[in-house]
């Protein structure tokens, strides 16, 4: 069952390159309430533009995950870690999959704002799992415009045709 992606609603954050792990938590967990399962760097990103930061350097994302480890260790937060077609590893944060513990691991949902790469590849894997139950001979190039005419996006890019055939690899 498809639901609508819900963007959080856009609040004041605190500087994430002076905030505290409590600023940090607030935000991120708050941010989670709407959004989660969330890519971290969305996640990250969201709080950043909120707090007024247009762009992420390295030493405030490296902030942005020790905070998220943080919450990891002290159960405020479950992060997953996918094999994504995007990231170079398990610990690139792109490829963690942040919620908040009384949150379901997947949430299948229209895109709303997010951008393909942000959809976490379980959540992709649960709309490919949905269309080849109700068609199990559906081949590959049909999945392909299936999975875009969900999202109601218009063209195969390669970044599409890449991460759904690592869902493939991965799931089925």
């Amino acid at each position: 069952m498809t639901e609508d992606f819900t963007p959080w609603p856009t609040r004041k954050t605190a500087d994430p390159r002076s905030a505290s792990q409590v600023q940090y938590m607030h935000g991120l967990t708050e941010i989670l309430h709407y959004e989660a399962p969330i890519q971290a760097l969305a996640l990250f990103q969201t709080y950043a533009k909120a707090s007024g930061l247009l762009k992420i350097a390295a030493p405030v994302r490296k902030k942005f995950e020790r905070a998220l480890l943080e919450g990891e260790k002290a159960g405020q937060v479950i992060i997953e870690r996918e094999d994504d077609s995007e990231v170079d590893g398990p610990e690139d944060s792109v490829c963690w999959i942040v919620r908040l513990p009384d949150q379901e691991p997947v949430r299948l949902r229209t895109l709303g704002s997010r951008g393909f790469a942000e959809i976490p590849m379980r959540e992709l894997a649960a709309l490919v799992l949905e269309l080849r139950t109700k068609d199990e001979f559906m081949g590959r190039e049909d999945i392909y415009r299936a999975v875009l005419a969900h999202y109601e996006l218009q063209k195969l890019t390669a970044l599409v045709k890449r991460r759904l055939n690592k869902v493939l690899e991965v799931y089925f």
